[in-house]
């Protein structure tokens, strides 16, 4: 206990360069294609919570807790959870270096086979500089609606959001083609900066350890 107490900013640095190799590994395995659904979300919020409360635990064990300490303790958690419940008609592809045109298309193509009926509307992203869009697509259904968030890049990281969209088989349909058609990636090249973040994380702390 007193070597986690001496190192902890050391032990914290390598803690985070491991979970950012880890984070590369799984990116590459899905080729730059993940989901988040509200089971990702509370996952996510549940992770914070057991992160949160064993930190506070530990290092205020021996403190008096009033109800306003305790309230902002647990911010980290109320923060989350509230995002998840507001968002919990939401499901999301987070995508990787793809062309923008190119998930446009294996969408349109996954619509038209399913046979929906939409409008198609692209719009400039006003929150942001001049080369980041929007595209919507306004299904039958007035409460279903796909926004896809791309930059107008050759290759570009992309948002898409599907709200209240009931067919969940769809959207793992969308993913597995996104997979399929994605050119051939290196994963030193697709994770480059993530890697040299946890390398330097990794050596920092490994130095601190040793006492350099």
């Amino acid at each position: 206990m007193d070597f986690i107490n001496q190192n902890i900013f050391p032990l914290l640095l390598l803690l985070i360069g491991a979970l950012l190799i880890m984070d590369a590994i799984t990116s590459f395995q899905q080729k730059g294609v993940s989901t988040i659904s509200t089971g990702n979300r509370f996952q996510g919020v549940l992770m914070t919570g057991v992160i949160t409360l064993g930190l506070l635990v530990y290092t205020t064990s021996n403190k008096y807790w009033d109800m306003n300490s305790l309230f902002l303790a647990l911010i980290p958690v109320l923060v989350p959870f509230f995002i998840m419940i507001m968002q919990r008609k939401k499901d999301e592809i987070h995508i990787k270096k793809y062309v923008p045109q190119d998930v446009q298309d294996i969408l349109e193509k996954n619509l038209d086979d399913k046979r929906y009926s939409y409008k198609k509307d692209v719009i400039a992203n006003e929150d942001y500089i001049s080369s980041n869009y929007i595209t919507m697509y306004y299904i039958d259904d007035p409460y279903q609606t796909i926004k896809i968030k791309w930059k107008d890049l050759e290759t570009s990281g992309l948002e898409v959001e599907f709200q209240n969209f009931a067919d969940k088989d769809f959207i793992k349909e969308v993913v597995g083609d996104l997979r399929e058609e994605r050119q051939p990636i290196s994963f030193l090249k697709f994770n480059k900066i993530s890697l040299i973040i946890a390398a330097i994380a990794i050596s920092i702390g490994s130095m601190q350890l040793l006492g350099f």
